[in-house]
């Protein structure tokens, strides 16, 4: 019996032009999640998700334009679908750029990876509980555009002298520096001169910090997106959002620093 004898009638079939680009996102949420809920909508693809430590919140949302194929049942607001996502990971490692289908049923989903040799991997569908949370809607006295790589490399320095980010602002310029009261110091400064800062708006001076290992990994997400959308106020929420040229959008909020 083949693989898609086991998926006769599908609830939903989508099929995603890059793996690659699937497989960050998939990355990003394993940062923060063990399982997850794929929930397939007439509109896109969403996922929401919190750390178990409450510190971490992430949204994704991929429109249906974005996909080269995109049904689901007629009579049916929405399919959800649930992911181990080590499993998911390990399925999606080392696949290049090709496009990726998913069938779904009621207790398992096919996974289908075009290529010189096409690969299927039927998992099954979990149910996954989800923190509703409504809408996480923050107001932010500073605003940035910056070059992802810059602040990925940034951060990336400071781990070696820090597990804390401090992150300072104002209307001349945004600093991102490591936190640590004594040792070392790395320092990113980006003035309205830097071609690397495309936008910024800081209604008043802000500061905050935040911790290294929960930041540095969503920066992984630079691959899909060249510029972050980066706000903050003074130790409250940083909310960074990532748009890839697809359309897709990942939104994070990473919780301050208390050390």
């Amino acid at each position: 019996m083949s693989l898609e004898v086991e998926i006769e009638n599908p609830v939903a079939r989508v099929k995603y032009p890059d793996v690659k680009t699937f497989k960050e996102l998939v990355v990003a949420l394993s940062k923060l999640l063990d399982e997850a809920k794929f929930t397939l909508t007439s509109t896109d693809l969403r996922i929401i998700g919190m750390d178990p430590a409450k510190v971490a919140y992430i949204e994704i949302h991929i429109p249906k334009e974005a996909f080269l194929e995109y049904e689901i049942e007629e009579d049916r607001e929405l399919v959800d679908v649930g992911f181990n996502l080590k499993v998911l990971g390990d399925v999606l490692e080392g696949r290049k750029g090709n496009p990726i289908e998913m069938k779904v049923a009621q207790d398992k989903v096919l996974l289908s990876i075009e290529g010189a040799i096409n690969r299927r991997f039927l998992l099954p569908n979990l149910e996954v509980a989800v923190e509703e949370l409504g809408g996480v809607r923050l107001e932010h006295d500073v605003k940035a555009i910056v070059i992802g790589d810059v602040v990925k490399k940034a951060v990336s320095d400071i781990r070696a002298t820090s597990d804390v980010v401090e992150i300072d602002a104002d209307e001349s310029q945004i600093v991102i520096r490591s936190g640590g009261e004594t040792g070392p110091k790395v320092t990113l400064k980006l003035t309205r001169e830097s071609s690397a800062l495309i936008d910024l708006e800081a209604k008043t001076p802000s500061k905050a910090r935040y911790d290294i290992t929960y930041l540095e990994s969503t920066l992984n997400l630079t691959k899909i997106a060249e510029s972050i959308e980066l706000m903050f106020s003074t130790d409250k929420p940083l909310e960074l959002n990532f748009k890839s040229p697809d359309g897709s959008m990942v939104r994070y909020i990473l919780a301050p620093s208390t050390t």
